[in-house]
């Protein structure tokens, strides 16, 4: 009961009024008053944005205070949408500050173990090992003699985080009417995303969970995850198994010790991608600082507070992905990248052109050749030149893979991680061809056959009215005009307009000739479905 208390006491908004005023003198120290107008922080300015320069803007969300810090680096991912200057310059943001005193933090310990240091542990260290703005960590040795860390959410900071939530949200909001350039980066759906993330961040429960679960898929793999005391362990404290071993980051002292750095470079790239592909709930931030190298060859991964989650909807997409560009199939790539962009208005011919030259690029490469880094370059400079954004997740997905490769490379300048795909591509065209899967898709097909049947007499009535006025309607959006006028343009017909073709030949001859037109029709509703399950 306590803890909800303080936890509402926590919540308490901090004044808006003043909170922007302080942002406003911000902006004027890094020389970004014409941003401030164009957000309605200031007087009214026309015309491009003034001095937004990436070190300025940087500069400025590192003093705006921790949200903004972290919002920084959650752009820091977006390749797809920022060009690399504000890439490079957003990923210096780092989310360090100094400790608290121990005194500070010392009564919400208390309180989360309910009693005083003395009655769990024999040894406390009091100060912190490492600090940042949502939490401060300290090693600590439990009665029973377990080494174990214990992390500590900072006092106030939900308030702090709230306050400046609600005030990123209505700056975005703005900036989303106002500006252009910052428009197309979708500010609020964004913002959206970046506050749940936080939410579980603030929740260091929910890192004991993820840790656990995800563990419990890595075991398998020779890989683990810190332990946590869950009868200490809540919202704003958690004790969590101290792991012993060499930290990832230190190359030096695992050479010395003698590890087999290939065997753990493929054992942590198995790891990544298996949780991304298989699990699709996974380790969202797996740089050096997070992994240690264990006794016996094993690897062990700390710090669940970023995690990531691949819907199998989202996954299904990506693996249509990987069968288009696998196939060549240009349509079929562009169909996927229009749906994660939301189906914006882009000249869909030069697309295509541009995919086909990047799968030729790549086509004939041999996969221990292939760069992933130098791919994704490519593809993010794809997607900005056509301002098509990936979802969120996607993003995370992404940033998560090239963490991913140049940590391996690190560990072994030879190793290649895209070798490690080929084994999980035969693993997902098994599952795709599995009876249990086969069975689901049935379950689906039958369905769709269902309501094709239910809707037959409203089509025969269409077809029938067609016949009787003689006139036919048809709309087209301006961008399927201009592919109409591309696939004219090429050497072949598009097969997804075959349906439609036959569809109105039923209905002009269905007066004279309506057992043809219900011929014409019923091979209509047949072509729709085969392409329907090749699309599948």
């Amino acid at each position: 009961m306590t803890d909800h208390v303080i936890e509402r006491s926590e919540a308490v908004a901090l004044s808006e009024r003043e909170r922007f005023a302080q942002i406003l003198l911000l902006f004027g120290r890094h020389g970004l008053k014409g941003l401030a107008a164009r957000l309605g922080l200031g007087p009214v300015r026309d015309g491009p944005l003034e001095n937004a320069r990436p070190e300025a803007v940087v500069a400025l969300l590192r003093d705006i205070g921790p949200v903004a810090v972290k919002f920084g680096q959650i752009l820091a991912m977006r390749s797809d949408m920022l060009d690399q200057e504000w890439v490079e310059a957003l990923s210096k943001l780092q989310d360090r500050v100094p400790p608290l005193p121990f005194e500070t933090v010392r009564a919400l310990i208390e309180e989360a173990i309910g009693g005083p240091i003395d009655s769990c542990f024999s040894h406390f260290e009091k100060e912190a090992i490492a600090a940042a703005s949502i939490a401060q960590v300290h090693a600590a040795t439990l009665l029973d003699g377990r080494d174990v860390i214990v992390k500590v959410r900072r006092p106030g900071i939900e308030r702090v985080v709230d306050a400046d939530l609600r005030i990123l949200r209505r700056l975005a909001r703005i900036a989303e009417r106002r500006i252009p350039e910052v428009a197309r980066l979708k500010p609020d759906e964004l913002l959206r995303h970046f506050a749940e993330s936080l939410d579980r961040e603030m929740d260091l429960s929910a890192e004991a969970r993820a840790s656990d679960s995800i563990g419990a898929f890595l075991k398998d793999l020779d890989v683990r995850t810190a332990r946590f005391d869950w009868e200490l362990s809540g919202r704003r404290v958690n004790i969590q198994e101290r792991l012993r071993g060499v930290p990832a980051s230190d190359l030096e002292a695992a050479r010395r010790s003698h590890s087999d750095l290939t065997a753990l470079a493929s054992t942590y790239s198995q790891a990544v991608l298996r949780m991304i592909v298989i699990n699709g709930h996974f380790h969202a931030d797996p740089h050096p600082g997070n992994v240690f190298f264990l006794e016996g060859g094993t690897l062990g991964f700390i710090d669940f507070g970023a995690v990531g989650t691949l819907l199998p909807r989202r996954r299904e997409e990506l693996v249509r992905l990987g069968l288009a560009i696998a196939s060549e199939d240009t349509g079929g790539v562009v169909d996927i990248l229009m749906l994660w962009a939301g189906d914006p208005d882009v000249d869909r011919i030069r697309l295509e052109e541009a995919i086909a030259e990047l799968i030729d690029r790549f086509g004939n490469v041999l996969l221990d050749q292939i760069d992933l880094s130098d791919i994704f370059q490519r593809v993010f400079a794809l997607l900005r030149e056509f301002h098509l954004a990936l979802p969120p997740d996607l993003a995370l997905v992404l940033r998560t893979l090239l963490t991913a490769e140049g940590f391996v490379r690190r560990i072994d300048p030879s190793f290649d991680i895209t070798s490690e795909l080929a084994p999980l591509a035969r693993e997902l065209m098994r599952e795709r061809t599995s009876p249990a899967r086969l069975r689901g898709e049935a379950g689906k097909l039958a369905a769709a056959l269902g309501r094709a049947a239910l809707s037959t007499p409203s089509l025969v009535g269409q077809i029938e009215k067609v016949a009787r006025t003689g006139t036919i309607t048809v709309r087209l959006a301006p961008r399927d005009i201009e592919r109409l006028r591309g696939d004219m343009r090429g050497t072949g017909g598009n097969p997804q307009l075959y349906p439609a073709a036959l569809g109105i030949c039923a209905a002009i001859v269905f007066s004279s000739e309506p057992r043809l037109a219900a011929l014409l029709a019923l091979l209509s509703l047949v072509w729709t479905f085969v392409d329907w399950l090749k699309r599948r």
